[in-house]
């Protein structure tokens, strides 16, 4: 039976991006239903006091969440604390940190924009800010290895970088694909955009973000594609992490956890092709293909007849829009699989695959193997692989 005095008081401090946080939140909780002598407290940025108070007096046992720097937690809290950061805010070194992969959030933007035919692209990034350094690298890196080149405006501070956007963006070529390492940017991004062109989005091609936050959608009235980060599996994790130094454990580690996956939504729903319907066509099928769309439906939403939308993809690429789309869920399907967790019911549910039984014969007839054996090899392989 837990009482108050056998009972731990474990505090989540909030980021400061509301639903990161609260996912967090929840990520700790979920782990925390098996500790009954955890007592979750979740503490705002604005109640930051609160903690030291509670550290002071003994009541907190142990923190979880965003960590502003070293110097930050040496100023606050006693080395005694165990404590367990779960942002890219900085690089902390001095306590355990389990954050986002955010190298893997650019590299899963930049292999976006490969796969709608991008051939130029730009990206937008925080100096200031370690997780957005972090997505721009990660972003910049796939884009070299493919051979595309990439634009940026030139640096300053975060607060101030509005100022060179404007002349910068009316430099960009045609069919430039903009990468925003934070979806704040891209919301402010957008607005400077539309003072230049009051419908940038075919002057730009496509725009994405990080963070897939809801609350910059809404006040940009932009329909952003977006890449969700693992706040839930990173708040169990850095809850686990904190048992063990609740335990005794003293090894400062650092853990990354890969991006939970990219929202396409319309600010990328379009394929980089001379065919404009073609382009749209393909753009409206990577946009839904959990719903796994007909060619019909898609001939309807693009306002063509199927006829026309058949013999453009055949001029295009040499077969039909059925073939283009299964070949495009495919290629997710063998990405998802082979590096998330999720499973293949659920794999199938993201590609429109229908049930697991028609997705698995389906996967087989065009993989050569079952998705469960597709992902045994692909992980297989990774391990080894030599260190770099």
């Amino acid at each position: 039976m837990v009482t108050a005095m056998n009972q731990l008081t474990i505090a989540v401090l909030l980021d400061t991006e509301f639903e990161y946080g609260v996912g967090v939140l929840e990520g700790v909780r979920d782990f925390g239903r098996h500790r009954p002598a955890w007592r979750v407290l979740p503490v705002a940025h604005t109640q930051e006091p609160l903690l030291g108070r509670l550290a002071r007096t003994g009541e907190l046992k142990g923190l979880v969440g965003t960590v502003v720097s070293d110097r930050w937690i040496e100023s606050r809290f006693p080395d005694t604390l165990p404590l367990v950061n779960t942002s890219n805010l900085s690089q902390v070194t001095r306590v355990c940190s389990v954050v986002p992969d955010d190298a893997a959030v650019g590299r899963l933007v930049a292999r976006h924009f490969c796969d709608l035919g991008c051939a130029r692209a730009a990206v937008i990034a925080e100096r200031a800010t370690y997780c957005s350094q972090l997505r721009r690298e990660g972003f910049l890196a796939y884009m070299r290895e493919q051979g595309v080149p990439v634009a940026e405006p030139a640096g300053g501070e975060s607060f101030r970088l509005e100022s060179g956007w404007q002349a910068w963006v009316s430099g960009l070529r045609q069919e430039t694909a903009v990468f925003c390492t934070g979806d704040h940017l891209a919301r402010r991004f957008w607005e400077v955009c539309k003072g230049v062109d009051p419908s940038p989005l075919p002057l730009l091609g496509v725009l994405a973000g990080a963070g897939d936050s809801l609350a910059d959608r809404v006040v940009s009235g932009l329909d952003l594609t977006s890449v969700v980060l693992p706040a839930r599996a990173v708040g169990w994790r850095a809850a686990a992490r904190l048992a063990r130094l609740l335990e005794g454990g003293r090894e400062v580690v650092r853990e990354a956890v890969p991006p939970a996956e990219l929202v396409v939504r319309g600010s990328t729903a379009r394929y980089a092709s001379p065919d404009e319907v073609v382009a749209r066509a393909m753009g409206l099928s990577l946009q839904a293909l959990a719903e796994n769309l007909g060619v019909d439906e898609v001939a309807r939403r693009v306002g063509v007849s199927r006829r026309t939308l058949e013999s453009r993809f055949r001029a295009a690429f040499g077969h039909g829009p059925a073939e283009a789309f299964r070949l495009r869920r495919l290629v997710l399907a063998k990405r998802l699989l082979a590096e998330t967790e999720l499973t293949v019911a659920e794999v199938s549910a993201r590609v429109g695959g229908g049930s697991v039984q028609t997705f698995t014969t389906l996967f087989r007839r065009r993989a050569g193997r079952t998705p469960a054996d597709f992902r045994r090899a692909s992980r297989s392989a990774v391990a080894t692989q030599p260190p770099i």
